[in-house]
């Protein structure tokens, strides 16, 4: 099963959007790790926290099925209106603050029907799992989805595949305005010269 399958607002596209912007913070604090100045292994993740935050954040301003719900330590945010956050570790084993489910989700998925939630009878967490090498870097970004702490769909994102679909919506522009031809006239030293010629 896909995720989309799964939740219908769960595109691919979107996906791999989130991917490739938590892909971008973390590289951004890769960029800055100066062992020199003091940094470890702890400021790296800090810091990658922050900035894939920071990537999502800024991008909700002009994608309309993006939205940030908690943009605090907890940091939540929604996809089509489904609540999630991410992880840095395995996504067939998540560790127990990966389980927490935030009162911002918990919020979000009271928009949801009540046949919905009853007919489901779990308790569904969806996560962002960020796996890392040991300099720091990305090796795979898998989208999971819990069920009582069981992955019920691990789908490993393609960040190497073109995206379609996810430009943000602008609204029209004004109409142009016609400007009158510039006015063009030789330089006061070119007649001058032309007529000592």
């Amino acid at each position: 099963m896909k995720p989309w399958d799964h939740e219908p607002v769960l595109t691919e596209d979107r996906l791999i959007e989130i991917g490739r912007l938590i892909t971008t913070g973390r590289n951004h604090a890769l960029d800055r790790y100066d062992p020199s100045v003091g940094c470890d292994a702890w400021t790296v993740g800090c810091e990658a926290f922050k900035f894939q935050c920071y990537q999502i954040e800024t991008a909700s301003y002009d994608l309309p099925w993006l939205e940030v719900l908690n943009s605090s330590m907890e940091f939540v945010f929604s996809i089509g209106g489904v609540g999630m956050r991410f992880y840095r570790g395995e996504p067939s084993d998540p560790h127990e603050r990966t389980l927490r489910q935030s009162f911002s989700e918990l919020a979000q998925m009271s928009l949801f029907a009540e046949e919905e939630l009853e007919k489901s009878g779990q308790t569904i967490l969806y996560r962002f799992a960020v796996e890392t090498d040991v300099d720091g870097s990305i090796t795979q970004i898998s989208f999971v989805v819990l069920s009582e702490g069981t992955p019920l769909i691990i789908w490993p994102i393609p960040l190497d595949q073109p995206v379609y679909g996810i430009a943000p919506i602008r609204p029209e522009r004004a109409e142009g305005v016609v400007l009158p031809f510039p006015k063009v006239s030789p330089k006061k030293g070119d007649t001058e010269k032309k007529a000592s010629d």
